[in-house]
């Protein structure tokens, strides 16, 4: 994913900042671990969210350790330690990266294709060891193809409609998250989170894009029929009514911990991504 989903952090208390840069030197010790040292390089925000998302909803306490790392060698940095959670963000992330790097392979810029085929062949070995090590990997895997998939297919038929586009991403998400709990009334909440989890992601990656892509031609649905300031606020209206959706489907979630740092994201984090995104052209000197 790409780093959309972060905490506002000069709202954040400073245990909470310290509980959420644990969860997040988690991941990457996770992910080094498991799928080697350039692994972490992948590392991004929305996937940290993942994992104290699952964290949150989960009556299990994780544990906290202090550690060095490669980051931080002379003192030791409060991390999170190997979790079903922190297991499971990290397989996600082989996954995707597996797929984003094949979707890239067909892309016509020489360059992004040569960068794509110089990591594929490490992003296939950890997408077989993620196969492997994580439970739910091989059905996430399935539902990953199908989203790149049905992705590819939208933007072939030059999809002019936003919500369409977001579509393949919504529901990947949604299939991920609606397998963190076992009870009906939580996994159907935790399904419409991730559905809008997983389009808020789209958007906002959409909008960040927009200049670019009209730059270069590319496919993207906020072009698609509108243009210039027009275009704009139509990603940020979507990208509003997407945030306040989210919001209230995380105050329907029964979460045992981390609820302050999850509102601070959601309420706070999301909206100055939004804002970043849609108004950086604007405020560009003329």
């Amino acid at each position: 994913m790409f780093g959309y989903v972060k905490p506002y952090k000069p709202e954040l208390r400073v245990c909470e900042l310290e509980t959420y840069k644990a969860v997040y030197c988690g991941l990457c010790r996770e992910m080094g671990r498991a799928y080697g040292p350039l692994s972490r390089a992948t590392l991004s925000y929305d996937f940290a969210f993942l994992a104290l998302l699952e964290m949150a909803v989960s009556p299990q306490d994780p544990a906290f350790c202090p550690k060095r790392c490669a980051m931080h060698p002379l003192r030791r940095q409060a991390t999170c330690m190997s979790c079903p959670a922190l297991e499971r963000s990290a397989a996600a992330a082989m996954i995707l990266l597996y797929y984003k790097l094949r979707d890239d392979l067909a892309d016509r810029g020489f360059w992004k294709k040569l960068g794509a085929a110089l990591i594929y062949p490490v992003a296939a070995t950890a997408r077989k060891r993620a196969l492997r090590r994580s439970e739910n990997a091989p059905e996430l895997d399935r539902a990953a193809a199908e989203m790149m998939a049905s992705q590819a297919a939208l933007e072939k038929a030059g999809c002019a409609s936003a919500d369409m586009a977001a579509e393949p991403t919504a529901k990947f998400i949604e299939h991920a998250l609606s397998a963190l709990s076992t009870d009906d009334g939580q996994r159907t909440v935790l399904a419409r989170f991730g559905y809008l989890f997983g389009r808020y992601i789209y958007l906002c990656d959409a909008a960040d894009d927009m200049e670019d892509d009209k730059k270069k031609g590319n496919y993207n649905p906020f072009l698609l029929g509108q243009g210039g300031e027009d275009a704009l606020a139509w990603a940020k209206g979507s990208l509003l009514a997407t945030t306040a959706e989210l919001a209230a489907a995380l105050e329907l979630l029964r979460i045992y911990r981390y609820k302050p740092i999850l509102d601070n994201v959601v309420y706070l984090g999301l909206k100055s991504e939004a804002a970043r995104v849609t108004e950086k052209r604007s405020n560009k000197p003329e």
